[in-house]
């Protein structure tokens, strides 16, 4: 009696993780399955981007390399199509200017020798393109678009740079913002 009464209540997570057969069957936990559902259901859609001559995408892990976990890095293999890639060019080409650093104590943008390319920020408004990009980035990133800058496109002529840096703001305008 005591025994049937054991297995009738719910597995613990210690249980459910358990691959002892004699503790419980492998059974998860509803939360656990509701949580996979959804994934596979955000992840199995389609994002249309098929103007930019890219098809439909699906997320995909297998195009995913680990860089690092802390920091945080990843390489997306393929990201982009050849015409995205064009598209992109082709609006911020008489847009670029000189690349800016933002100044940790102003929060102003100020030149520097630490990034020497040139660059433009593309917003999502602008068309459907972009918003399509940046709903990707979003999807295979886990992340909110909103919570996402503008899209830099930046051009870099032989011996440009971007060198290695921290970025921090101390300023009230930049952490008002969140950072960004």
């Amino acid at each position: 009696m005591a025994g049937a009464a054991a297995r009738a209540s719910p597995p613990t997570p210690r249980q459910w993780r358990s691959h002892d057969p004699t503790t419980v069957a492998p059974v998860m936990p509803p939360l656990l399955l509701l949580l996979l559902a959804a994934l596979a259901l955000a992840l199995a859609p389609a994002l249309p981007h098929a103007a930019a001559g890219g098809g439909a995408r699906f997320y995909d892990p297998a195009r995913v390399t680990q860089i690092s976990w802390r920091p945080r890095a990843f390489l997306y293999s393929g990201f982009l199509s050849h015409a995205e890639c064009d598209h992109l060019i082709k609006l911020a080409k008489g847009r670029l200017e000189k690349s800016m650093v933002a100044d940790n104590e102003s929060g102003k943008s100020v030149m520097s020798q630490v990034r020497t390319s040139s660059g433009t920020f593309l917003s999502k408004r602008e068309d459907e393109i972009i918003s399509g990009i940046e709903k990707c980035v979003a999807a295979w990133t886990f992340l909110p678009e909103e919570n996402a800058e503008s899209m830099q496109v930046l051009h870099y002529e032989v011996g440009q740079k971007y060198d290695a840096h921290f970025n921090y703001f101390s300023d009230k305008k930049n952490v008002k913002r969140g950072g960004h």
